[in-house]
């Protein structure tokens, strides 16, 4: 049976994507191996959404955010590096800034990490319009375990109002709808999720969105608008006062973009949190080093608002609960001055 969620009753992560057999977080700090890794196949895409800085061509000259395709040599390397942890990466997403089925050899990405056992879960995020059968095909043979496919439109018509160049909904649906059946006739444990973003999305739009993918999917999700704003505005929101002031991620997870340069996390688009280069130095170096470790100080001790990526950032009110370091703050403080 499909589950479906809305803003009002999902947590942030859908559940294949949470950290299932972790600890408590404050007991397991510091990790000697990150729990995830994002890597970007490509920060480029074949749509220009309105929400999306990635759709905004200008905004990303004003900051100057390089655009490519991440080449296999640097991916292998990357392969090499996390062999070099203590242990398996639980979770490796092939999604950052863009659609990764633009690169032509993430087949073989997925390929590389599952045969040589690197992560126990190899999943990725896709519009879906490049997901053609034969993709599809592939992607399954590699071994991925999990893909999140995120809708536009219930319509043509919000296709291309939203994606300003894609107006085929129907082409979206057939993709989908066959990896789901080959996957089902494959008998393969793997966790197909259609989101939807409510961007002036009417009763209407919602309810063909979840009655077009409820049988084509293993769950859905009708997404709130969290950080993502408009092109023409700010990427993020700003924070309430009262919220959360010590972001996870730095302590969780890593983000490497298509050129090397890692990123502290997702939300990264403008590449404002680099802490290393993997093209230049080992990942297991980054993730132990000094230029991370500071990073992560700041936010322990209150001074999150110096990291001008972060500064009014709300992406850290989107995290799951279980998450929360404000608690433990101090003594975390103890463990990363050690």
């Amino acid at each position: 049976m499909t589950e479906v969620s809305t803003e009002a009753t999902a947590p942030a992560n859908i559940p294949y994507g949470r950290h299932r057999d972790r600890n408590d977080l404050s007991q397991v700090l510091p990790l000697t191996t990150p729990f995830s890794l994002l890597i970007d196949p490509s920060n480029g895409c074949n749509f220009r959404c309105v929400f999306c800085a990635t759709g905004n061509p200008e905004l990303l000259k004003e900051v100057g955010r390089p655009r490519g395709a991440m080449k296999f040599d640097l991916f292998r390397k990357i392969a090499d590096d996390i062999a070099e942890f203590d242990a398996p990466i639980k979770s490796v997403h092939l999604y950052k800034d863009g659609e990764p089925l633009v690169n032509t050899r993430i087949e073989h990405m997925v390929h590389l990490l599952k045969s040589r056992g690197l992560a126990r879960h190899v999943e990725m995020t896709s519009n879906g319009s490049l997901l053609t059968p034969e993709r599809a095909d592939a992607l399954l043979a590699a071994g991925l375990d999990a893909m999140r496919v995120s809708v536009y439109g219930a319509s043509d018509a919000m296709y291309k109002r939203i994606t300003r160049r894609f107006d085929r909904f129907q082409t979206v649906v057939d993709n989908v709808a066959y990896l789901y059946r080959r996957k089902t006739e494959l008998g393969r444990d793997f966790h197909l999720h259609c989101k939807i973003i409510n961007v002036e999305l009417t009763e209407e739009e919602r309810e063909t969105f979840i009655d077009t993918f409820t049988p084509i999917a293993d769950s859905l999700f009708v997404h709130p608008l969290h950080g993502e704003a408009l092109a023409e505005e700010s990427a993020f929101a700003a924070a309430p006062d009262t919220a959360r002031k010590v972001c996870s991620e730095p302590f969780l997870k890593l983000a490497i973009n298509f050129n090397g340069e890692v990123s502290v996390c997702c939300a990264d688009w403008r590449m404002g949190t680099i802490v290393g280069n993997v093209a230049e130095e080992s990942l297991r170096d980054i993730w132990n080093g000094g230029r991370l470790r500071d990073f992560r100080l700041k936010h322990l001790e209150g001074r999150r608002d110096e990291i001008e990526a972060c500064r009014g950032c709300s992406y850290v009110q989107t995290l799951p609960a279980d998450n929360n370091l404000d608690g433990f703050a101090a003594d975390l403080i103890a463990k990363y001055r050690a």
